[in-house]
């Protein structure tokens, strides 16, 4: 028989689940963690969960929550249920799930605008001549955010990086799953421009940071930590744009330059459904390599050359129609 009895129970629970989960920001955890502790768990924590509905959750909770807090802030502390009640069945914490198939549009029909991200295409030349003087100036400070604008990783998974798993030999980053938050492993080819940075990088390093297991790390070779990157980000942008923001403006640049839809959401590491990934080409790997030549090049015409010191031939174009065949059609 399940010890949890009351919302506040598979709340708390899971809290101290997500409050160690290094897939996560520190950003993140602590937001939801907030967000929990101080509207959740007054309103709901005693609620017991055979008494759990749509109907008790927007008298107790949303409506409440809408009176003041932005829709989105209320859709958050909504994700965040579901994702405790979520992991409380699938570890049989609970016997079932009264929040399984609820959804904020069950709540809120108004529309929910994307929060608008502070980098645009227009401001990728100048971003890149940013931190391409930065580099050059002081490359332990603008190789994160290099790093980032060149992958699209999230911050996350990319502090996270070791040089064992930065394979020189295979030209590959590889991010185990246990670092990914979609829980299975990434790996991201490196093109010569990569390389070539993080040679750069690794010759600026001071004695003690380069004999670090970490690819990003600080004073003594621990991990660079989640507040660290971010105070980095923080001074580097003047407080003008994210480690996210980068992700974001990296995938919208993708369409630009020709790569597939499919190719760009396999780079950032977006989990795809599995009907699509079972009829997935075997040369994905390759393709992901062609389209990061080509985001590089782009990268290269703005100045990113000036950086990694690399010649590099300009990848043949990807073609916008280039189609993903079905895995078993290939020879």
């Amino acid at each position: 028989m399940s010890a949890m009895k009351t919302v506040g129970d598979v709340v708390n629970w899971w809290i101290t689940r997500i409050e160690n989960d290094g897939t996560r920001s520190q950003k993140y955890r602590g937001s939801m963690v907030c967000l929990m502790r101080k509207h959740v768990l007054p309103r709901v924590g005693k609620l017991p969960l055979k008494k759990v509905d749509r109907v008790a959750l927007d008298d107790k909770l949303i409506f409440p929550m809408h009176q003041v807090l932005a829709p989105r802030s209320v859709q958050k502390a909504l994700q965040g249920l579901r994702q405790a009640f979520g992991m409380a069945e699938g570890q049989g914490r609970i016997e079932d799930n009264p929040l399984k198939g609820t959804t904020f549009r069950d709540f809120y029909k108004g529309k929910l605008r994307p929060k608008p991200a502070r980098l645009s295409r227009v401001d990728l030349a100048g971003l890149v001549r940013q931190l391409v003087d930065l580099f050059k100036d002081d490359p332990t400070k603008a190789m994160l955010p290099l790093m980032m604008l060149a992958h699209g990783t999230r911050i996350a998974e990319t502090l996270k990086a070791r040089w064992s798993h930065v394979s020189l030999d295979e030209r590959v980053w590889v991010i185990p799953e246990a670092n990914t938050k979609s829980r299975r492993e990434h790996v991201l080819p490196l093109t010569p421009q990569v390389l070539a940075l993080l040679d750069k990088y690794r010759q600026a390093l001071p004695d003690p940071r380069l004999k670090a297991a970490w690819v990003f790390s600080v004073r003594g070779g621990n991990c660079m930590a989640d507040t660290s990157a971010h105070a980095l980000f923080r001074e580097v942008s003047g407080r003008q744009w994210s480690s996210h923001d980068l992700r974001k403006l990296m995938r919208s640049s993708l369409a630009d330059i020709g790569v597939d839809h499919m190719v760009g959401e396999l780079l950032i590491n977006h989990t795809l459904g599995v009907t699509t990934e079972t009829y997935l080409t075997r040369d994905m790997m390759e393709r992901r390599r062609e389209a990061l030549e080509r985001w590089h090049a782009r990268l290269d015409e703005l100045g990113f050359a000036e950086a990694h010191g690399s010649k590099v031939a300009v990848p043949a174009l990807l073609s916008n129609d280039a189609k993903l065949e079905p895995a078993g059609l290939c020879a």
